[in-house]
Parts: structure tokens; C-alpha cells; sequence
């Protein structure tokens, strides 16, 4: 993309972002699910996430695609008008904006101190995930995918390290030197391990072969820290709910590599389950599987 196209997108970015500001976080959210869920299934990207869908879930009809779909693009449109609202989520108390499932779980890396990985997926408000992670008192570090804009990646960085995490990490070969300090200084990582990683290993996800991050279970492994598995759900507007369940196990072999490939597997079929219960909450748009 030319330097003039960059600067298009990041002022109409601009834009969106000042307007939903303004709006107000219920507002931002309706409205942003409204333009997506509108604009959303003209635009070719659809297309690939049907064939994606009816690819991995070929009981669903078109109609049932359909309705997941919008749902998928009403839910997206809402994180974006979400964006400039971040801090004002709450995870505390009767009337709380997410609720927490399994704090014993999230609360015992709190009090001991010990590094833990959080993986979760492109699900819900995924950016909720690493917050309720550092409302609980844990310190964390974030792993993100920059956006290709520098513009638009400052503005969204900036935005997580003062409402979410001050520890940004993009993924990278800088970033997983960052990982390693981070774990050994006793700093937990939230990741999402839902996309391809053409740089990863082929595992199996929906009974199909995948290339998949083999980041959780490589730095697992190597440093012996647990993976905690998140789910997370929108329920209604901007109301939340997220669960963090007990570690994975997994019996050491001594063969690294099956090992990587075994725990790999496993974070796949957790997120594999989470999205066949809520295929309208996870994000189709990724190109998750190579042609058939």
C-alpha cells in the first residue's frame, strides 16, 4: 500500500474512532454492529467466510450460515465502536460489564505470582480478555498482530497500554525476544492462537489439517509455564461473560517436538469446541484452511 493510501486509511480510521467517541460506548457498539452487519456481506471477504464455514460445518444450511454470519459481523462492528471505550468496562461487582468465571483459577496466578499463558481466540470482544487478565492484579504482557497501517497500529497500541496492558508485544522475531524476558521475570502472556501461522506447524483444527501457532506449547514447554485456556462471550450489547478454565495437561514425553505437536493439538480442539457452540461469535474471516 503507497504512502498517500495509508494516510487515506488512517484518517478515515480517524474518523470512525472520533465519531464513536462521541457517541458513547451502548451507542458506539449498536451503531458499529449496524454498519458492519450492513456492509459486511457485500464485501468478498464473505464469501470466503462462508466457504469456510460450510467447509468445517456442512450440516448448517445456507440460511443457518447466513444468521451466523451477520452475527459475526454485527459482533465485529461492535468491537470497533468498542474501541475508544476499553476503559470503561468493569469486571467487579453486581452490575458488572464482564462476568468472571473460574477466578479461582485466573486469582491464583494473582496471588502466587507465577506466569501463566492465557489462550483464547477471535471471540466475542477479544481485546476484553487481557483487561479482566489485569483487573485481576496479574502482571501480563499482550501479543498482538500490528495492523499493516503504522498509523492505525500506534493508535490501537496506545490505546491497550492505557486500558488494558502497558506490556505491548507485537508477534515477531523482536517480540518473541520480549516473550522469553517475560517469562522468565515471571510476566504472564495473553495470546489468541485462532489464526493461521504459516511460520508455525500443521496441526489439525475441525478434522483438517491447519498450520497453527506453535507458540503456546514451545514457550510451555521450554519455560514450564501452564496454558490457561479463555472463553469468552458477548451476551447482550456491551454485556460480557469469560471463563477461565484449569490448565492443560500434558505428560512430557522427551520428544519436544510431539510434545509441541500434542499440546498444539489440544489448545486446537478447545477452540474448535468453543466455536461450534457459538459460531456467530468468532471471527470466519481469516483464511484458517488451505483449498480443498
Amino acid at each position: 500500500m503507497s504512502g498517500w493510501q495509508h494516510k487515506l486509511e488512517s484518517a478515515g480510521f480517524s474518523l470512525l474512532m472520533g465519531a464513536f467517541k462521541a457517541l458513547g460506548r451502548e451507542r458506539a457498539s449498536a451503531c458499529g454492529g449496524w454498519l458492519f452487519r450492513t456492509i459486511g456481506p457485500k464485501i468478498s471477504r464473505h464469501k470466503k467466510a462462508d466457504a469456510s464455514m460450510a467447509r468445517v460445518l456442512p450440516d448448517l444450511t445456507p440460511q443457518q450460515r447466513a444468521d451466523y454470519l451477520s452475527q459475526m459481523w454485527d459482533n465485529l462492528g461492535r468491537v470497533a465502536g468498542e474501541y475508544p471505550h476499553l476503559g470503561s468496562f468493569t469486571t467487579g461487582g453486581p452490575e458488572a460489564d464482564i462476568e468472571v468465571l473460574g477466578t479461582d483459577v485466573l486469582d491464583s496466578f494473582a496471588e502466587d505470582g507465577k506466569s501463566a499463558i492465557f489462550v483464547s481466540g477471535h471471540f466475542a470482544n477479544w481485546e476484553l480478555m487481557p483487561l479482566t487478565v489485569a483487573r485481576a492484579g496479574v502482571d501480563g504482557a499482550e501479543i498482538y498482530r500490528a495492523p499493516n497501517n503504522p498509523a492505525v497500529d500506534a493508535w490501537i497500541t496506545t490505546a491497550r497500554q492505557q486500558h488494558i496492558m502497558a506490556h505491548q508485544v507485537p508477534k515477531g522475531p523482536s517480540g518473541a525476544r520480549e516473550l522469553v524476558k517475560c517469562l522468565k521475570s515471571g510476566v504472564s502472556l495473553c495470546m489468541l492462537a485462532d489464526q493461521k501461522m504459516n511460520d508455525g506447524i500443521e496441526s489439525v483444527f475441525f478434522g483438517r489439517p491447519a498450520m497453527s501457532p506453535a507458540a503456546p506449547a514451545t514457550m510451555s514447554l521450554r519455560y514450564n509455564v501452564p496454558i490457561v485456556p479463555v472463553t469468552f462471550e458477548r451476551l447482550a450489547g456491551t454485556k460480557f461473560r469469560i471463563r477461565f478454565w484449569p490448565p492443560l495437561e500434558h505428560d512430557k514425553t522427551g520428544d519436544m517436538q510431539a510434545d509441541i505437536a500434542a499440546i498444539t493439538l489440544k489448545v486446537n480442539a478447545f477452540l474448535e469446541d468453543w466455536i461450534r457452540q457459538r459460531p456467530g461469535m468468532w471471527l470466519w474471516l481469516h483464511n484458517r484452511w488451505p483449498k480443498d
